[in-house]
Parts: C-alpha cells; sequence; structure tokens
C-alpha cells in the first residue's frame, strides 16, 4: 500500500511540474531592452501581464551598445528594443531577427533636450554654450550608450565638437549616468532624450533644442529568431505598436506622433514635437512650484508622473 501511495505522490508531483512549467516558467519571455526605457516598458509589462496571465515578462535592461555581444554569445531572447535603431541594425545584419519592417515597427520616438542642474548655473540657453570655456560637460560613450552617437553627431554639425571634448568631464556607459551627474551636480550640462530628462523634474532644469539640433530617434522593436516563445513575442510587441501600447510611452515623455519631418541624419525639420518640448518644461515647473498648475493643457501627457514627483518632493520634506 505504501508503494502504491509513493507512486501516486510522485505521478502527481510529476503533472503538477508539468502544468507550472505549461502555464508559468515556460511562458516568460527574455526581453532586451535598452536602460531608457525602463520606465515604459516596466508599466507595458505590468498591464500586459494582466491582460495576459499565461505570459510572464523578463526585462535585461543595459546600454544599448552591450546586446550585440550578449546576444551573439548566449543566442537567447525574445523580443530586442535598443536605444538607437543603429544598434537594432546590427542585430538585423547578423540575423537575429525574424523580420524588421522600418516603417511600422516604431512605437515612439526619443526626442533630445538639454538637461542642467536645477538653477542652470552656467546659463547654458544652446548648443553652442557647451563649447564655453569652463563648462563642465556630460558625454555618452557611443560604444556603450545610445545617447552618445547623437553627441558627436549634434556637436559636429554645430562645428564645435572638439572644444566640447575639451569640456567633457564624464563618459557615461548608459544614459541614467548622465541624468544622475546632472541632478548631483557633477556635470554643468549634457543632452540626453526628453524620456530620461522626465525622471529628473525636480532636480535639473530642462532647455529644448533649437529645430536644427534636436535629434528625433526611433526606438524601434523586434522579435528575435531564436526566441522560446515566438507568438507570444509576437504578442508583446503587438500590443506594444498598438494605440494603448504607444499612449503608455507618451505618458514617459516619448514623442508619438506616426510622422516627424527630420533631414537625412535625424534632425528635426519643423515644430512637430514643439508641444511635447513646452509640456516637458513645464512639468519640471510643476515639481518645482505647486502653485504651477497641472493639467492637460499644461503638461499633457505628463499628468501622473508630475503628481508622482510631487509627492515624492513632499515625503522628503
Amino acid at each position: 500500500m505504501k508503494t502504491v501511495k509513493y507512486v501516486l505522490f510522485f505521478v502527481i508531483a510529476f503533472c503538477f511540474t508539468l502544468s507550472s512549467q505549461a502555464f508559468g516558467g515556460e511562458k516568460a519571455l527574455l526581453f532586451h531592452a535598452g536602460l531608457g526605457q525602463r520606465g515604459a516598458l516596466n508599466e507595458v509589462k505590468e498591464i500586459f501581464e494582466k491582460k495576459n496571465p499565461e505570459i510572464k515578462v523578463n526585462f535585461s535592461y543595459k546600454g544599448s551598445g552591450y546586446f550585440i555581444a550578449d546576444i551573439t554569445r548566449s543566442k537567447q531572447g525574445d523580443l530586442f528594443m535598443p536605444g538607437e535603431e543603429f544598434y537594432l541594425m546590427q542585430a538585423v545584419e547578423r540575423g537575429f531577427l525574424t523580420s524588421y519592417n522600418p516603417e511600422t515597427d516604431i512605437p515612439a520616438h526619443f526626442v533630445t533636450v538639454i538637461i542642467t542642474p536645477a538653477g542652470n548655473p552656467k546659463n547654458i540657453k544652446c548648443i553652442e554654450d557647451f563649447a564655453k570655456p569652463g563648462v563642465r560637460v556630460g558625454l555618452g560613450n557611443p560604444k556603450s550608450c545610445a545617447v552618445g552617437i547623437w553627441h558627436q553627431k549634434t556637436f559636429e554639425k554645430a562645428g564645435i565638437w572638439d572644444k566640447v571634448k575639451k569640456n567633457a568631464t564624464l563618459s557615461a556607459k548608459c544614459i541614467p549616468e548622465l541624468g544622475n551627474a546632472a541632478q548631483h551636480r557633477a556635470i554643468d550640462g549634457s543632452i540626453v532624450w526628453g524620456t530620461t530628462a522626465v525622471l529628473y523634474l525636480r532636480d535639473v532644469d530642462i532647455i529644448p533644442i533649437e529645430h536644427q539640433y534636436r535629434g528625433i530617434i526611433r526606438l524601434p522593436v523586434g522579435v528575435l529568431k531564436f526566441a522560446r516563445y515566438k507568438e507570444e513575442a509576437q504578442q508583446l510587441m503587438d500590443y506594444i505598436l498598438s494605440d494603448e501600447g504607444r499612449a503608455i510611452f507618451h505618458k514617459h515623455a516619448y514623442a508619438i506622433n506616426s510622422v516627424i519631418p527630420v533631414d537625412k541624419d535625424g534632425f528635426c525639420l519643423d515644430g512637430t514635437t514643439d508641444k511635447d518640448m513646452e509640456y516637458l518644461v513645464n512639468a519640471a515647473k510643476a515639481v518645482k512650484d505647486e502653485s504651477f498648475p497641472v493639467n492637460k493643457d499644461t503638461v499633457g501627457a505628463l499628468i501622473e508622473e508630475v503628481e508622482r514627483q510631487r509627492k515624492t518632493v513632499r515625503a522628503g520634506d
């Protein structure tokens, strides 16, 4: 009788294990994504998992330049969303993606802005001010940090790259390093995505960049060819590209216009993103000054982020 009980126990345990694997761990997606997307993607994960409880999403967040070496070595992962199309195209060239359509697989755009420590001690107002003597500039390392590519492109276009390099006191491996450095006054200014600037509304000043130097960076997403769960990965990608998914990105200071006119190098050609930049500047004012009105007319889709950071300020006081 004891033998029968033991056999029955192991059969039940084995069946439970198979069931757990089928409906639990084996549906866990590995999503390689740049650090700059963390805020929006964590919210995507929360909503997507509620809609699809049989699917779990696990992120590998890094500086975008690190992914190709990791993916080449491990051949693991279901989705890939680096912070710059340049890095995704490296994966395309290596045959790592099932497919990629540059016209449809872009849920949002990064927009470059200037950040300085609160109060803007060096009075930085435009791109040319980064070349002034004595300005401590934070740059991103383009080998690891997507925004580093745009630092060089922007300052070269302005004809001041050599002067800015001499002013550089930080070579960041990921974009949050630049936000942290401005927050703690370790640098006098940098260029970051608006999606990074929005995380530091209390501690930085945000200055929109004039159109000819304002970078409009496509945020691509793709399913990896060695995805364990291609159907589920495609399901998540479709959600990210949906109107609901794009709206989540808008709440985190991405531009979600379907068309943003740019030149051949990706710099802005008109005022399509001006309103989003106005909302971002107002959001920084609102966190610092609670008398500033917070509504869709003043801060657009950033209301929740402003309220979150206002609460953080109150708790700190």
